[in-house]
This record gives structure tokens, C-alpha cells and sequence, in this order.
């Protein structure tokens, strides 16, 4: 079950904690997890593994300022939240566990709500929804889902958040600015007589290389006792491909991206400047952008490679497009429809914000919504939409948006984008 909510994406490192329990942070939250959990993605929605089984989505937000004004703006927020998780309560089975309150050592407000669900053959199982409510407007959502008895499994996960603690700072620009210059260092270091260029935050050139760290970066904070070894293997595969002449180009490799309209236009050498002559206008603000995908690194194609490939610039677009679909999950597997006020997420792969390239696909969420689908695209791994073109509607979108992109190693664009029968439009 994916829970409608505003994903940040916040690293997780994991350390020794008390006796028994492993201190894992999810960006400005920490909890002493019994022992029997274990990380399984480090991407947002964070997942856990519990005990028999149990699947546990944690994902950690900060509501925009208007939010943090006053008594009645924080009551409003706390009043949506006890909305959003009744509903979903409601949705998923019996409701057997109430929606309860309940003030945490640190000042922090917990809701929780408990369902039984029917898993037919399955038998009998539960969805647990907890949610903190920190004094300083961050708020973590947490969701358990498995086999068993709701208010057993309430009672015996219910101390785990006697050790909520919040922190600030984590994934800042400083920080990722940090370690792309690090990166660029130890590549400086091999490759004395090629020119290793910061492009932004998170990306550098490599000649006509392009690498991308953002992978690596979200690795190195989830693993942070084996970063130093995924670093050299990083930058050994760079300097590899580098000393090959460049990533070859084959049509497998073809990928079509939107990125903002002056990517990739300024700090190139002239040979790779001429891929930008391959980008194609999306909507105002945005192109769509062909390149050659690895799994460790990057580049734009060029017109040379078009011609490499026997293919024509278009045919370079279409392929690369269908490429990127065939690795997608179908949208209407990862986006369910949502009502006027929420915010629906899709996120986990790379290539998520490539979805927007292809408008017809996402005319049946549109038709479900009423006609009405806006869409953001505020990192290159996460996708927002909601069902509200009213002012407030667009304005919390785009709020939230800004906060996520904030956030992320790949910001992407805070253009929002209006699905209409004929394509996307640029949402003033």
C-alpha cells in the first residue's frame, strides 16, 4: 500500500544503538528500532523488513510556512493529517484500533490508527498508521503492514517511539556540494590530463563525460561505514569509461529525459556542446533531452552517435522514449487517484520524471480525477500530482515541491505542469 504523501528524500545511515536496537535516521528522524528490522531501500518512501514478515514505509516532511503560523494553522495541518490517516484506515478494512493521541517525551504529538485487513487466503492481517507531529513542523509518517492482530502488534511496536529525536540539516546543499568536490578531487587525482569540472551540485564533467553522483551520494549516507569502497569502484568505472573514449553508443542504452531548458548548454567542451543540439522543446521551461545511460555515468548523445547508430535525430527521441518506458512500472500501477487537498507521490527510479514524455499515458488518472491533474517534477527520481487547480491547490503543490527539490540530490525543475487532452501546459 502506497500512502499519498509528500516524499523527501532524506538519507538513512545506520549505527550502534542500545542493547538490543539499531539506531536508524531517516533524515531529521531517529528511532532505536527493535532488533528483527532492517533497511530494504533507501530511497522515499524508506522501507523497512520486521519481524514475520512486516513491511514498514516510513517518509519524514516538512508543510510549507504557512503551516508553522500560528495556533490555527497548526491546528488545520493536525486536523488534515488525522483526515488523511482516517481515511486510509477506513479504506484498508475494519477499523480496529481508534484513532488515539498522544504526547512523546520530546514534545513530539503521536497519532495512530489501526485496520484489520482481510487478505482472503492469507488470512487476517493489519495496517498500523503512526504519525509524529514535532514541535519544530516536521512530521513523520509511519505505516506497518503484515499477518497478525492489530492491537498485539500495536502494543508491540508502540515503545519504539519513546525514542523519537529530531535533528536539522541532513542532505543540505553544503553537504552535497561537499561531496561532489570530493568526488571531483579523487578523479582530479587519476586523471591528470583531462579536466574535471563541477556542472552543479551532485553533477561534474568529465571531458565529455558526464558524471552523475547522485546514486552514489544516496549510498554513501545510507551505508556509511562502506562509502570509501563504493567511491573508488565509482570512480574506477569513471575513469574507465573515460579512457575508452566515452560511454559507447548503443541503442539499449538510449534514454529520453526533461531537464530545464539550458541543460547542459554552458561549460561543455565544443564536441559535446553539439548534443545540445539534439534537445527538443517539452513545455516552457523544460526540453526533452536524449542521453546514454550506465549505471554508474551519464552522457548527452550526440549528433555523432545518431549517426553511429544509423538512427535520425527523431528516431534517437522515439527510441530513447521507449526505452524509458519499458524500464517504468505501467503509471497506473505506482499513481493512484487522489481527492481535491491531497498529494499523490511517485518515486524510487531515476528515470520517473521521463514519465511526463509521454502525455497519453496519463490520461486515465485525469479522467479518474475529474479532468483535473497537475503534476510536478521537482527531482529526477520523484513525481508529485494532485487533483486541485484552485490557487491554494497550486500554491501547496508548488510549495511542497520547492521543499522536496530543496532536499534532493537531483533537483530537477519547480515547473509545474497541467495535463489537458492535447499535452502537458506550464502552470503559471
Amino acid at each position: 500500500m502506497r500512502v499519498a504523501a509528500l516524499l523527501l528524500s532524506c538519507a538513512i545511515a545506520l549505527a550502534a544503538g542500545r542493547a538490543q536496537a539499531v539506531e536508524i535516521r531517516l533524515g531529521s528522524l531517529s528511532l532505536d528500532w527493535p532488533a528483527g528490522y532492517a533497511v530494504k531501500s533507501a530511497r522515499p518512501p524508506f522501507e523497512l523488513s520486521g519481524p514475520g514478515g512486516a513491511k514498514v514505509l516510513v517518509t519524514v516532511m516538512r508543510p510549507g510556512a504557512s503551516a508553522n503560523n500560528g495556533q490555527e494553522a497548526r491546528a488545520k495541518l493536525e486536523e488534515s493529517v488525522e483526515g488523511m490517516v482516517t481515511a486510509q484506515a477506513q479504506k484498508a478494512g475494519k477499523v480496529v484500533l481508534p484513532l488515539g493521541r498522544q504526547v512523546l517525551p520530546d514534545g513530539t504529538q503521536l497519532r495512530f490508527i489501526g485496520s484489520e485487513v482481510n487478505r482472503l487466503m492469507r488470512g487476517t492481517g493489519y495496517l498500523l498508521q503512526y504519525v509524529l507531529l514535532a514541535p519544530s513542523g516536521q512530521i513523520g509518517l509511519l505505516t506497518f503492514e503484515g499477518r497478525g492482530e492489530v492491537l498485539r502488534e500495536h502494543e508491540a511496536v508502540r515503545a519504539l517511539f519513546q525514542t523519537v529525536q529530531w535533528s536539522v540539516g541532513e542532505g543540505s546543499m553544503a553537504e552535497r556540494a561537499a561531496f561532489t568536490e570530493k568526488v571531483a578531487g579523487l578523479l582530479r587525482a587519476r586523471l591528470t590530463d583531462s579536466e574535471v569540472v563541477v556542472a552543479e551540485p551532485l553533477t561534474l564533467k568529465v571531458g565529455e563525460l558526464q558524471a552523475n553522483l547522485d546514486r552514489v551520494f544516496g549510498f554513501c549516507r545510507a551505508n556509511v561505514q562502506s562509502c570509501d569502497g563504493e567511491l573508488q569502484r565509482y570512480v574506477q568505472a569513471v575513469v574507465d569509461v573515460h579512457t575508452k573514449a566515452g560511454m559507447p553508443a548503443t541503442k539499449d542504452a538510449l534514454r529520453l529525459t526533461v531537464r530545464a531548458a539550458d541543460f547542459g548548454s554552458t561549460g561543455l567542451p565544443p564536441a559535446a556542446a553539439k548534443a545540445v543540439t539534439l534537445h527538443r522543446p517539452f513545455v516552457a521551461g523544460l526540453v526533452a533531452v536524449p542521453m546514454l545511460d550506465s549505471v554508474r555515468s551519464a552522457r548527452l548523445v550526440t549528433e555523432g552517435d545518431c549517426d553511429a547508430l544509423h538512427l535520425s535525430p527523431d528516431q534517437t527521441h522515439e527510441l530513447a522514449l521507449a526505452n524509458v518506458r519499458a524500464i517504468l512500472k505501467p503509471l497506473a500501477e505506482v499513481a493512484q487517484p487522489v481527492k481535491p487537498g491531497a498529494i499523490g507521490t511517485i518515486g524510487g527510479d531515476f528515470y520517473e520524471s521521463s514519465r511526463v514524455l509521454s502525455p497519453n499515458d496519463w490520461a486515465p488518472l485525469a479522467q479518474a480525477q475529474g479532468g483535473v491533474l497537475i503534476v510536478a517534477l521537482p527531482a529526477k527520481d520523484a513525481v508529485l500530482y494532485s487533483a486541485d487547480d484552485s490557487p491554494a491547490g497550486i500554491d501547496a503543490l508548488r510549495t511542497y515541491a520547492r521543499d522536496v527539490a530543496r532536499r534532493s540530490p537531483g533537483r530537477l525543475t519547480d515547473v509545474l505542469l497541467r495535463w489537458t487532452p492535447t499535452g502537458w501546459q506550464a502552470v503559471p
